[in-house]
């Protein structure tokens, strides 16, 4: 396997490769849920209006945030000093397969929704299968970060 090399500020300090810049953004995306459930709660008395709006069906909510939680944990790990803390260094090594995994859930319950929905057209909906679907097409073809997740990508 042929290592890349990336410029010096594309690494951490003690040696590790950055994922890229849209990878949070990528896991902003996939933990909209939580997101939402945040902002519910700050806005207290419209917080559960806000909620029945984004989600009429309470199951749909919580697949959201069981969903979504894939993506909390690797917006953790990916933050962390893989140096100074080995189990995590271990656990993001790890972790591609886990983003993945976590895209084709979020992909799982938007069809599922939709067939709920009998297909019907929803701006809404399609909006977030696009960007589905873009997320994870490139997460598959990016090489920057898959790298990120590989051991051998460390600064020597």
């Amino acid at each position: 396997m042929k290592i890349r090399l990336y410029p010096l500020d594309y690494y951490t300090h003690s040696g590790d490769l950055k994922p890229p810049k849209l990878f949070n953004l990528v896991l902003i995306f996939l933990a909209r849920t939580w997101s939402l459930l945040i902002i519910s709660l700050v806005l207290r008395e419209s917080g559960q209006q806000l909620l029945t709006f984004f989600y009429p069906n309470k199951s749909h909510f919580y697949l959201g945030l069981l969903s979504g939680g894939i993506a909390l944990l690797l917006f953790i790990l990916s933050g962390r000093d893989h140096d100074k803390h080995p189990w995590s260094a271990r656990l993001w090594r790890q972790s591609y397969p886990v983003l993945l995994l976590s895209i084709f859930i979020d992909l799982a319950l938007q069809i599922y929704y939709l067939f709920n929905n009998n297909f019907q057209y929803s701006f809404a909906a399609s909006l977030q299968l696009i960007f589905a679907i873009w997320i994870l097409l490139y997460s598959l073809r990016s090489k920057h970060l898959k790298d990120c997740f590989s051991r051998q990508h460390k600064k020597r």
